[in-house]
């Protein structure tokens, strides 16, 4: 069982008892717990072989013994006793921007709430503002959460996203059947929500590849299997791909599957106003001498770049232009001016003026 997943249930644990009313110290040990193991860069299937699972920050005997059950059985009787108490769609509703425990109790012990579309219905029936300290502005507030909610509910977080898929990438690097590998896709353009996880690899042995990355312990199912494309369904229900592309094709592959698709359709019709063709293979111009002629009867095709993203966007006059800035809104304008934006990085930041502590649901005391 992977660190995400014994996450997941801590803080599933969290919720139950905060919903039940528990100790808030209790709820507080699972939830900080949880942030940890996610958080932490270590497998802590080698800290449980180390036999170091109370050595984790913020575990301790007890929620060493919860974390040793789950790696050895892939089940825990507490949550199953829980979830007899509490029905699982009551946490699931917790989901939903501004329904907190407190919330998610009042609706499941007075209306019988345990689904999203009963909450929905009981929301647009008023009756909530029936109860002391509900307002319209309340039931704006769910409303507008359920939205998000279905509109992104097929999408991951970017934070939860990119652990998982530098996680896959570490292994892929460490098996030694790849050459290259790399994030693509809206995870390196750092959208606020992912569809799915793109991996871009170059490797002399491809099917080792494809073998090693769809037998990994974080895959749940295995959708597509080729012999230079895999597609994946990890445990977590996030998709992830993974290409094998040749090394003098991996800066337009990798340009290519970054996107987006609009900045992508830009840099094309630029290549094609300068008689080039460019796709996820390279850049390509047409060979002068038009009588020259493939065993199809077409014009042959000069490559003329591709191996780097720098080759791309050089062979159409611009500057490398940062994967967050692409999405057609003026990066390719500026690019030309040479006034492209200054990205911030972690050493321009002077603090965080955003804290929660443990008197709460932080993680910290005031001290710490």
């Amino acid at each position: 069982m992977e660190n995400i997943e014994i996450a997941k249930i801590f803080s599933v644990i969290a919720d139950i008892l905060e919903i039940q009313g528990k100790n808030k110290y209790r709820v507080g040990a699972y939830r900080r717990a949880a942030q940890v193991i996610e958080a932490m860069p270590d497998d802590i299937n080698e800290i449980y072989k180390k036999g170091r699972l109370d050595k984790i920050p913020g575990v301790g005997e007890s929620l060493a013994r919860k974390i040793k059950e789950l790696i050895e059985t892939g089940k825990l009787e507490e949550l199953k006793q829980l979830e007899k108490k509490v029905p699982q769609g009551v946490t699931e509703i917790m989901e939903v921007e501004g329904v907190g425990p407190k919330l998610a109790k009042l609706v499941y012990k007075k209306f019988g709430v345990t689904t999203i579309n009963q909450l929905e219905k009981l929301v647009k029936s008023h009756k909530l503002q029936r109860l002391k300290g509900f307002r319209s502005k309340t039931e704006e507030n769910i409303l507008r959460g359920i939205e998000l909610l279905r509109k992104h509910g097929e999408r991951e977080l970017l934070g939860k996203a990119y652990s998982q898929a530098e996680s896959i990438v570490q292994k892929v690097k460490e098996s030694g059947f790849a050459d290259k590998t790399e994030i693509a896709g809206s995870l390196r353009r750092r959208k606020e929500t992912i569809g799915d996880i793109d991996i871009l690899v170059t490797s002399k042995k491809p099917l080792k590849v494809m073998d090693f990355f769809t037998s990994l312990p974080e895959v749940k199912e295995v959708e597509v299997k080729g012999k230079t494309k895999a597609t994946v369904i990890l445990k977590t229900g996030i998709e992830a791909d993974m290409r094998v592309v040749t090394l003098k094709s991996f800066g337009a592959a990798f340009h290519y599957f970054t996107g987006s698709k609009a900045h992508n359709i830009r840099i094309r019709k630029r290549g094609a106003e300068r008689g080039l063709k460019i796709n996820e293979y390279g850049v390509f111009k047409k060979a002068k001498n038009e009588k020259r002629k493939t065993k199809n009867n077409r014009r042959q095709e000069m490559r003329v770049g591709g191996k780097t993203e720098e080759e791309v966007f050089k062979s159409v006059e611009l500057p490398w232009i940062p994967p967050e800035l692409r999405e057609d809104r003026g990066e390719i304008e500026a690019a030309e001016k040479g006034k492209l934006s200054k990205l911030i990085e972690l050493k321009d930041l002077k603090g965080d003026l955003h804290m929660h502590t443990t008197f709460s649901d932080g993680a910290h005391s005031i001290e710490e």
